[in-house]
């Protein structure tokens, strides 16, 4: 037996949903909402619910604060009169709306890297993420092994369990595999996808390109992806080494920055745009600085421990 209409509309006006949950409804009204269509899908959220701790209400506070209101509360006779809802059936009904949506706000996970430091991590599929410094991936803990969709915030390595699609999202493009071995560098604008075993697709907002091991792609300025050769058998990062190929000097100041924690200021006459390529190792700043600014004849300034000022020769 379903409530009438009548007797629907009465509940909606009364705000029928927090009386319920407030455990302040008739017999009669109990009997006829048990026996809707709508009663079951609550009574599972509400099961769940009881999963996550509850906000504290101040009863006491909430019963003063209505009694005050009620004392100054004056009915006009040439007004509407609108029917004041009590507050805990208000905030019952609240609580239910919270509750219902806590899929949206508690299944998500986000890990993430400091500078200079890099962190290995196990996903619930079990492909293994080694993200490098100032890194973050994100992704929903709930339903990852159905859908294995990642996002990426800056450079990762991926060994990915074999399984359905897997999916890297950044903001330069997609990388989409079954089960393989790669890395993703995602910053600003440019976009580095290395294959280093299995099969890869890259997929930006003008292209699609298939990557077997051994090779990679490089985003250019204008959008599209340039091929590249890997040489190596795993990213020189994971082994405390950063190397490049044909790079700005811009970009390769901010991944110093990234792996020794130090700020790097430059001189006008530096030229933020002129090529690198090289490597600088992790776990020694003056080798680092050598390595890269003296091939370039720049010479670097130690302000302080942390910041660094460049300036050509």
């Amino acid at each position: 037996m379903k409530p009438d209409s009548s007797n629907k509309n009465n509940m909606d006006k009364d705000n029928f949903l927090g009386r319920w949950l407030a455990g302040d409804i008739s017999d009669e009204e109990k009997k006829e909402f048990e026996n809707s269509s709508d009663y079951l899908a609550y009574k599972d959220i509400l099961r769940n619910a009881e999963k996550f701790e509850r906000p504290v209400f101040d009863v006491e506070k909430g019963l003063k604060d209505q009694k005050e209101f009620n004392k100054t509360y004056k009915n006009s006779p040439e007004k509407k009169v609108l029917k004041l809802r009590p507050w805990w059936y208000a905030a019952a009904a609240a609580i239910l709306v919270l509750f219902g949506l806590r899929t949206v706000f508690f299944s998500s996970t986000e890990l993430h890297t400091e500078i200079a430091e890099t962190k290995t991590l196990t996903l619930p599929d079990n492909s293994l993420v080694t993200l490098n410094a100032d890194s973050s991936i994100k992704y929903n803990k709930k339903s990852f092994t159905e859908n294995r969709s990642i996002h990426l915030k800056g450079e990762a390595f991926f060994d990915v369990a074999k399984g359905s699609s897997f999916i890297v999202k950044t903001k330069n493009g997609d990388v989409t595999v079954l089960g393989t071995q790669f890395n993703v560098y995602s910053r600003n604008k440019l976009m580095e996808v290395d294959c280093f075993e299995g099969k890869v697709q890259v997929t930006n907002s003008q292209q699609t390109v298939i990557l077997t091991p051994g090779k990679g792609v490089k985003s250019t300025i204008e959008g599209t992806l340039e091929p590249e050769e890997v040489n190596e058998s795993k990213p020189g990062w994971m082994s405390g080494k950063s190397t490049f190929s044909q790079v700005t000097l811009q970009r390769l100041i901010g991944e110093l920055e990234r792996q020794y924690d130090i700020q790097i200021t430059t001189n006008p006459n530096v030229d933020l745009n002129r090529v690198f390529s090289g490597f600088f190792v992790h776990n020694d700043l003056d080798k680092a600085l050598q390595t890269c600014f003296d091939p370039m004849n720049i010479s670097y300034i130690f302000k302080n421990s942390k910041n660094i000022e460049l300036k050509t020769k």
